[in-house]
């Protein structure tokens, strides 16, 4: 009888915990992004942006120098970027936002943000009309770089090292002279008639694929840099709006989307048949889920809602390719793990190899640290880390002899 309970107790407990857990964040939180080690979230039509220390589990105002909603943007290097109709603003704490010098038109918004070669550019639309244009970070200011007359791109995105645009009407573009020109690179993107098919949302890539997503819920992959696409993702019903607004990306490659289905996930690089949903906990708006947005933390996966509501589930719960000892040649171990202040890694069939190099990245796949391997066996000291999953990578000459993961409380 006992031991039944018991077993009762722990299928509830890891029940609860394999769920889609709520934060503090119910109404003002319909964006997020990672950055300087905190959790952010903002609502557009409010002026609210708040910063989690804690991955979500609190959160507090950070919109000090800001006078309106904005949405997140991105990170480069130290600075992040949001954006609200015209003005673009930035900080480097989190806080203290300061509105930049700026040459875009009243009469235009930001509509999406992208780094090429280490510089920023920002996308605007305009209120009315149909004239995209593309500026570009020079210093502290922003200079137009280049004007569209008679189109509108929906985004912009650096998709390993090119940037491609997304459009209403005319699906996927791509610019080999970083947003000076694009060209048409949609086929195999099935034109159908019904708009919804037609107007793309988002993209993302993996290390050796690209995804559009349209907003009406499907998903196309290229293999070929854009010269081709495929199917391999469709939630919609052909007549209306079931989008995927966002995809995430993994150091090991897995696909995460934020979609009117609810959360979605690919480990196998988006194939067809591969995309697997994980709703179970999360709040739906109107009947369906609408997740829009998507960020890690250490420990977390984050959605944000149209609905204004941030939620989080643990990155144990979910397959994100982080698996020790994978196909590698050489079998390699952790102790402690988890641990605090300092780890060993050793691999015993290496103990006379030289110069083997281990690296050590967050789950956000940046580097947090590099180190040599001495016969065999490396010591890490942890005092630097913030608390999460890290995966790590020894090789020598370039190439992969072992990895795994540690974990650090």
């Amino acid at each position: 009888m006992k031991k039944t309970l018991l077993s009762i107790l722990s299928f509830l407990s890891l029940t609860t915990f394999s769920q889609w857990q709520s934060t503090p964040i119910t109404f003002q939180g319909q964006d997020c992004i990672s950055a300087f080690g905190k959790l952010f979230s903002s609502q557009t039509n409010f002026n609210n942006l708040d910063v989690s220390t804690d991955e979500g589990t609190t959160f507090n105002p950070s919109n000090t120098g800001l006078s309106s909603g904005v949405r997140l943007g991105l990170v480069n290097g130290p600075t992040l970027y949001a954006f609200g109709g015209n003005t673009i603003y930035q900080t480097t704490t989190g806080n203290n936002w300061a509105a930049m010098t700026s040459v875009i038109s009243a009469t235009d918004a930001v509509k999406a943000m992208a780094v090429m070669n280490g510089t920023v550019l920002a996308l605007t639309n305009p209120i009315s009309g149909v004239n995209s244009k593309i500026y570009q970070l020079n210093g502290a200011s922003w200079a137009l770089r280049s004007n569209f007359n008679g189109i509108l791109y929906t985004t912009i995105k650096n998709l390993n090292n090119t940037l491609y645009a997304g459009s209403s009407a005319t699906c996927v573009l791509k610019s080999n002279d970083a947003g000076l020109t694009f060209t048409n690179s949609s086929t195999g993107i099935t034109p159908l008639t019904n708009f919804f098919d037609k107007y793309i949302v988002t993209m993302g890539a993996t290390s050796s694929a690209i995804f559009c997503s349209t907003l009406g819920g499907r998903v196309f992959r290229s293999t070929d840099a854009g010269a081709t696409w495929s199917l391999v993702y469709n939630i919609g019903n052909g007549s209306s709006t079931l989008g995927i607004s966002d995809f995430l990306i993994t150091s090991s490659n897995v696909i995460l989307t934020a979609s009117d289905s609810g959360f979605v996930y690919s480990t196998s690089n988006g194939a067809s048949g591969s995309w697997v949903k994980d709703n179970n906990g999360l709040a739906k708006v109107n009947g369906v889920y609408q997740t829009i947005k998507l960020a890690l933390t250490p420990n977390y996966v984050i959605t944000a809602d149209r609905d204004g509501k941030i939620m989080r589930k643990s990155l144990v719960q979910l397959p994100l390719g982080i698996n020790e000892n994978t196909t590698n040649s050489f079998v390699s171990s952790v102790y402690p793990n988890p641990a605090t202040e300092s780890v060993n890694i050793e691999a015993v069939d290496l103990q006379d190899e030289l110069n083997c190099d281990v690296v050590v990245r967050d789950i956000l796949g940046r580097e947090a640290g590099n180190y040599k391997m001495l016969n065999g066996k490396v010591r890490i000291n942890l005092q630097s880390f913030n608390s999460g999953i890290y995966t790590y990578q020894i090789s020598k000459n370039n190439t992969v002899l072992s990895n795994g993961k540690i974990v650090v409380n």
